[in-house]
């Protein structure tokens, strides 16, 4: 079993995990501090590609915890990164939001809205339409490099579950015969890498906190953190039990962190 007492950097879903939608989790902020007021270092790393930084920021404040920027890390950033990496000065088509496509160009990731783009990225697009969902789909079909922000199927809201890139992943594929060539976000290496290089620690100092067996805790298990299951989100016990996914701790909620 590992220790948690050698762990200097707790990286946290959110949806699920801290708050449900605009509701903290009972206790959740209060933990939040409580590890602060031990030195350990907090973060909070989220697929959602829909909304800039900024904005969780604010949210988390709302939420009842004093967030700083620097304590946040979004699937967006690490494609921002990725790009820039493998893609430099490559015209990209973004099936996402105007916000995330705002923050790619801060990262000086060339938007376009044309279809003779080089890259298509797929992410989170709460403003979807049908004639930008063809033009990815076109993209896709002529063979340009494809990226999606990250894998999840829905996001979990107090309204109900909202349909996630991964379920856009498979309309795209019914059209195209085409998966991603490069998936980002969690539970995936850019991920991974990207934050491990943002907080700046090793892999093994390093636990997520998170309710998601196949994003959360096999990002951890996957990249060599430490994960940790809290049973507040959309993990049930039966989903647990039948998992090859192992958790290297189970808890109730993100209380019994403290």
């Amino acid at each position: 079993m590992k220790n948690l007492q050698e762990i200097g950097v707790f990286l946290f879903d959110m949806d699920g995990t801290l708050n449900m939608g605009e509701q903290p989790i009972d206790g959740a902020m209060e933990t939040l501090r409580i590890l602060n007021a031990k030195g350990k270092k907090v973060y909070f790393v989220t697929n959602n590609s829909s909304k800039a930084r900024v904005d969780y920021q604010k949210k988390i404040k709302r939420l009842g915890y004093d967030a700083d920027l620097d304590q946040i890390v979004t699937s967006g950033m690490a494609t921002a990164s990725y790009l820039n990496k493998n893609f430099p000065g490559k015209k990209i088509y973004v099936l996402g939001t105007e916000t995330l496509k705002s923050e790619l160009k801060d990262y000086h990731v060339i938007i376009t809205e044309e279809e003779d783009a080089d890259v298509m990225v797929l992410a989170f697009d709460t403003e979807l339409t049908y004639k930008k969902l063809w033009k990815a789909t076109n993209i896709v079909a002529a063979n340009k490099p494809y990226i999606a922000t990250h894998p999840d199927f829905v996001c979990p809201s107090d309204h109900g579950n909202m349909p996630d890139v991964g379920a856009y992943i498979a309309l795209v594929e019914k059209v195209t015969g085409r998966l991603p060539d490069v998936i980002v976000g969690k539970p995936y290496a850019p991920m991974a890498e990207f934050t491990a290089d943002f907080c700046g620690v090793s892999y093994d100092k390093m636990a997520f906190v998170g309710d998601r067996l196949y994003t959360d805790i096999k990002f951890a298990v996957n990249n060599g953190m430490t994960g940790i299951l809290v049973m507040t989100g959309e993990t049930t016990k039966e989903m647990l039990a039948s998992s090859d996914v192992r958790p290297d701790f189970v808890l109730d909620s993100v209380n019994d962190l403290r």
